[in-house]
């Protein structure tokens, strides 16, 4: 039987978020039965000249663009050109690595297990956004801008850690091996071959870009974006909340996140992967990289090569999202076994898009609603050993950054009879409840994150709680030793 999401009840939440967020403009797309099949926009692609947006307006899709060069460079492996255990220190010799580099692989480059950090350096750390979405000529020879070298902070292939930098390195691996630049590379292997005419790598502002938006309704949205060094073109908004951003390029070659599409050419590009990535690669190739190459628990998230990994509500999905600095935020997800897939796109940055803006619209597309948690208690061993707080096991600052700004630590406490979270920073500042997701998986908690329920895992040492896994891909450890936080 075909699945057929509920268009309506998609279009219907798209104008609740709309409404709920302020948001500047929302462009939908959904492939059905393995094709193109339905396209929708709202609010305005320019508030200030009102322009409205379209599906048609090109969109700063951002890391989404990772998975572009992963097609890319797997084609290349498919030729024989290299392999996932090519050594990067063999393919660019001139590259300086720091650390334990020597075992250092194609493949940990693609899983985001390379031992890179948020940041090439620990120097580097004060200034972590600038080098990547930072001024830099797009002609200059990597090996200069990483003339201080790369860290390689841990032994690849045992920590998982999302690396904008090892993408870069992987774009420049495929410009060498081609003999043309990136975005000419991704325009023959991919691009032209899927017929998706408005997409490119040029990283320039185009007069179909829609115009990105970021908000700062509190102060601490304001204090974000000051601390992230987003740079706006005006502190005035040009409604009631939407400040106008700043273009700056993304860092480097542009391949953690450079390439500009629209709804219709996602949409094109989601349906060639239902396709097997539309002759790019082998079927067997790209089963591959839609399959998880790291997942410590199969019921928490994975990552493939380039794709992310996950099963929303029973399904298999597969893809990416996308946060562009200056103001624009995008989701491409794919589900194989349903045939389809969703495209979003928002002219605006938020933090908070992942947990606020992507799970009711994933819910409409697929017909479900959030679950309720079961009504079962939490295993007594956990209500008795859980409490205390909990944090990053070692000092690896540049694998560990995303979860040092949020979370941070977090802190487990009795209360009514369970327990509940509190983390220094983010969805769960102000504390949210755990519950028990199974009662034959006692080790398997829920937490409500925004709009989404998310799984935590507890790790144990012997009887008693010694750790907590989330979704997101990271561990923190119970420190008997720390004290709360104010």
């Amino acid at each position: 039987m075909t699945f057929r999401p509920d268009t309506a009840r998609l279009a219907e939440t798209a104008q609740q978020l709309m409404e709920k967020y302020h948001l500047p403009g929302l462009a939908l797309g959904a492939v059905i039965a393995g094709e193109p099949a339905w396209q929708e926009a709202w609010g305005w692609a320019d508030i200030a000249a009102k322009v409205p947006l379209t599906p048609g307006h090109r969109q700063r899709i951002a890391s989404i663009s990772k998975t572009t060069l992963g097609l890319n460079i797997m084609a290349l492996a498919d030729e024989g050109h290299l392999s996932l255990d090519s050594r990067i220190g063999d393919l660019l010799p001139d590259i300086t690595f720091h650390g334990p580099a020597d075992d250092l692989a194609l493949r940990h480059l693609l899983t985001h297990t390379g031992g890179i950090g948020e940041a090439p350096n620990a120097g580097d750390l004060g200034k972590v956004f600038d080098k990547l979405f930072g001024e830099s000529d797009p002609d200059t020879p990597l090996a200069e801008l990483y003339a201080d070298g790369i860290t390689i902070e841990v032994e690849p292939g045992t920590k998982w850690a999302y690396a904008n930098h090892g993408y870069l390195l992987l774009g420049e691996i495929i410009s060498r091996l081609e003999g043309v630049p990136l975005p000419e590379s991704l325009q023959r292997r991919v691009f032209e071959p899927l017929g998706m005419r408005d997409t490119d790598l040029n990283d320039v502002p185009h007069p179909d870009l829609s115009r990105g938006y970021s908000q700062a309704d509190t102060p601490a949205d304001r204090r974000l974006l000051d601390l992230l060094g987003i740079q706006l073109e005006s502190d005035e908004p040009e409604d009631e909340h939407n400040l106008p951003g700043k273009y700056v390029r993304t860092w480097g070659n542009g391949g953690a996140g450079g390439v500009q599409s629209t709804v219709p050419d996602m949409l094109t590009y989601a349906s060639a992967l239902l396709h097997g990535a539309g002759g790019i690669v082998r079927p067997e190739t790209f089963a591959a990289m839609t399959s998880p190459h790291w997942q410590p628990d199969q019921r928490l998230n994975g990552w493939g090569l380039s794709f992310a990994v996950a099963r929303p509500y029973g399904h298999r999905r597969f893809g990416h999202g996308g946060a562009a600095f200056g103001g624009w935020n995008s989701t491409l997800a794919v589900f194989p076994d349903l045939d389809a897939a969703l495209v979003i796109h928002v002219n605006l940055w938020r933090n908070d898009y992942d947990s606020a803006i992507v799970p009711p619209l994933t819910q409409a597309f697929l017909g479900e609603r959030d679950p309720e948690p079961p009504d079962v208690p939490i295993d007594q061993r956990i209500i008795d050993t859980a409490p205390g707080v909990y944090e990053l096991a070692s000092n690896t600052p540049l694998t560990d950054f995303r979860t040092r700004f949020t979370p941070g630590r977090v802190l487990v406490s009795a209360a009514n009879g369970g327990l509940m979270i509190r983390g220094q920073r983010g969805p769960w500042s102000e504390g949210a409840p755990l519950t028990a997701a199974d009662p034959a998986q006692p080790d398997l908690l829920l937490v409500k994150n925004g709009a989404a329920t998310e799984r935590v895992v507890v790790l144990f040492d012997g009887a008693e709680v010694s750790g907590l896994r989330f979704q997101a891909l990271f561990d923190l450890h119970r420190n008997p030793a720390a004290q709360p936080w104010p």
